[in-house]
């Protein structure tokens, strides 16, 4: 007999942030990367813009079916080459031959990755306002409201709720401030080829990964080896971990 675990944050406590982190999502941030990729191909005059046409028209869920790419997958053992081979099989004439030119995996994947983060910090960020506001707004009704405080497990001279409040309010706009700090350290993408010298792209490398960047609303990395180096993906968890 199959046993399929649940868990009450995936049904039961689901919000909104959680369809930023799905399969479906992040296979469709790889193909909107492959069709900007093709695009910045075309702009540099290395394949034609019927061709970044194509692959554009082609890359995106309704082509490029999850299901299909798991299979590939399963055949292959490499889920981003997967990706590769699901969106060829769906491109009309050449188009194919010029999906991924140049890139490596991690061109795609971190790249994608940059975009998922940042769109998840947003929402964090959006939805710690709202809460702020709401926070704010009980200070401001119970700043006259004595309660005791406590300390070492007993009661001590009196407080305010409204001061509890703000003690917390305080420490959401510091959090509000880090956020806006981290997502523009996490808001970048790489398009450097297998060991970040871009020599796949040729003598445009550096034109070629500014306009995909731009496309994305990502900041370039200045230098890279295969990888965006992870200290920007911790400080994502460390924030997230205060929070």
């Amino acid at each position: 007999m199959d046993h399929k675990f649940i868990h009450p944050i995936e049904t039961r406590y689901r919000t909104d942030i959680a369809n930023l982190f799905t399969e479906e999502k992040k296979l469709e941030n790889w193909l909107k990367v492959e069709a900007v990729l093709a695009q910045a191909h075309a702009e540099l005059g290395n394949i034609t813009q019927e061709v970044a046409q194509e692959i554009k028209r082609k890359a995106n869920l309704t082509y490029v079916k999850l299901e299909r790419v798991k299979e590939i997958d399963k055949e292959i053992h490499h889920d981003l080459m997967a990706m590769v081979k699901g969106l060829a099989e769906q491109c009309e004439g050449n188009a194919s031959k010029f999906i991924h030119l140049g890139a490596t995996s991690y061109d795609i994947e971190d790249t994608a990755t940059g975009i998922q983060l940042r769109d998840g910090l947003i929402y964090i960020k959006s939805s710690l306002l709202e809460l702020l506001r709401e926070i704010i707004k009980i200070v401001e009704e119970k700043k006259d409201l004595v309660c005791i405080g406590r300390t070492h497990g007993q009661h001590a001279l009196p407080t305010t709720y409204g001061m509890r409040f703000g003690i917390w309010a305080y420490e959401l706009d510091r959090h509000l401030d880090r956020l806006s700090e981290v997502i523009q350290i996490i808001s970048y993408g790489k398009m450097s080829g297998a060991v970040g010298t871009m020599a796949s792209f040729g003598e445009n490398g550096i034109e070629l990964q500014k306009l995909v960047m731009k496309e994305l609303d990502l900041n370039p990395v200045l230098i890279a080896n295969q990888i965006i180096q992870r200290d920007r993906h911790a400080e994502v968890i460390f924030l997230t971990s205060l929070i």
